[in-house]
């Protein structure tokens, strides 16, 4: 296993030097994972082997641990070669992080078998309930949804409800239960999805399963407490995983908007004379999209770095930070999704025809806005806090 360089920008163009490298094989992948409902065998070795799984892990577990800015330009240029790829990377990279910043040693031990770094999946929602057994450890039922990558994965991780608990806040403890993915009875129900089928995304269960104490870890939603790693992981999870949903949809778009920019200067269409980059309202779309999206772009990683800078000096985000960076994040994903939605309009009987690349990110972007969820709050939020006025920054 390569390690990776400890200097940040060494480490940074380590990183985007493997993915150009790996680049063709997950763009060629793309059509051939959307086929076979999860994420194509030959991508999964590419990222494996190039070490992008562990984008997020911390470097003492073997990870790049890397900082907001190089999570965001590596999820951004994933994406402009294959989404599917980046979306499951970014799953990914988060199920083994949070995995390896929050487990007790004990718990490391197992999923970190030998040296070994697992692949595995999460679903951030608490949709299993616990109840603690005598002598240790939980008895955990459940059914989870939207879990990308996980036919790829080799531990699984669920938000599960503990059972007349108390988490000092007036309520129950919510924690996530960790599952070798042997043990979880997978669903065949993603095959008729509109957008991001290749991410495999189906559901899975446990009944009754007796679940181990160091399988489980909380990861507080304001203060988390990491047990490894440096300051990322002092980030609340919904700002922690925000930015990167922001970016994988940023490099989606400008794919789509460079594809029509190659249709437009090189084909001619059936039934009109002059090309699309004849045409003044197709010259204002592309300009106009392309500073949009550099744009939101730098506004992005401007805010992200604030708040990077904020946690290093030790400080702590607070509702406003969560609420910012959110609120921006998602309005990067409704406009990757304006540009898409645009560049497969003016793209015509091009784009229209399966599989090409514009209709798809068409697709995979609209469902990642679905995604995306709570969007309205998120905006809600942002300017109840501009205003002055509290609002909960994790609705």
């Amino acid at each position: 296993m390569k390690a990776f360089p400890a200097n940040q920008e060494a480490k940074r163009k380590a990183l985007l030097d493997a993915v150009a490298a790996i680049g063709p094989t997950l763009s060629a992948s793309g059509p051939r994972s959307e086929e076979q409902g999860t994420l194509a065998a030959e991508a999964v070795t590419a990222l494996r082997d190039a070490g992008i799984f562990r984008l997020k892990l911390a470097a003492e577990m073997g990870g790049a641990e890397a900082d907001p800015l190089t999570e965001m330009l590596v999820l951004e240029e994933l994406a402009y070669h294959d989404l599917t790829s980046a979306w499951c990377t970014m799953v990914g990279a988060t199920a083994i992080a949070s995995l390896g910043t929050f487990l007790p040693q004990s718990g490391l031990d197992k999923v970190f078998r030998n040296g070994h770094i697992p692949t595995a999946a999460i679903s951030f929602f608490p949709a299993g309930q616990a109840r603690r057994k005598d002598g240790g450890g939980y008895r955990v039922s459940g059914r989870w949804r939207f879990n990308s990558g996980i036919r790829h994965a080799e531990w699984v991780l669920g938000g599960t409800v503990v059972q007349d608990s108390d988490n000092g806040k007036g309520g129950p403890i919510v924690m996530f239960s960790a599952f070798p993915a042997r043990d979880v009875t997978l669903y065949d129900n993603w095959g008729g999805v509109t957008g991001l089928r290749g991410t495999g995304s189906v559901d899975f269960s446990v009944e009754d399963y007796d679940l181990p104490e160091d399988q489980t870890f909380v990861w507080d939603l304001l203060e988390p407490q990491p047990l490894r790693g440096g300051a990322s992981y002092r980030l609340p999870p919904f700002s922690y995983v925000a930015k990167e949903h922001g970016s994988v949809a940023l490099g989606g778009a400008r794919r789509a908007l460079d594809e029509l920019v190659k249709i437009a200067t090189t084909t001619r269409g059936t039934f009109r004379s002059s090309k699309l980059d004849e045409r003044q309202v197709v010259h204002r779309f592309i300009g106009e999209a392309d500073l949009k999206l550099r744009a939101a772009r730098a506004l992005m990683h401007e805010r992200y770095d604030q708040l990077w800078r904020k946690v290093n000096a030790g400080g702590k985000p607070d509702g406003a930070d969560i609420a910012d960076v959110r609120a921006i994040c998602v309005y990067a994903t409704d406009l990757a999704i304006e540009v898409a939605t645009m560049a497969y309009h003016f793209a015509g009987n091009t784009g229209l025809h399966h599989p090409h690349v514009i209709g798809r990110l068409l697709r995979d972007l609209n469902t990642a806005g679905i995604h995306q969820v709570m969007s309205d709050t998120a905006y809600e939020n942002h300017g109840k806090f501009r205003l002055g006025l509290p609002a909960d920054p994790l609705a």
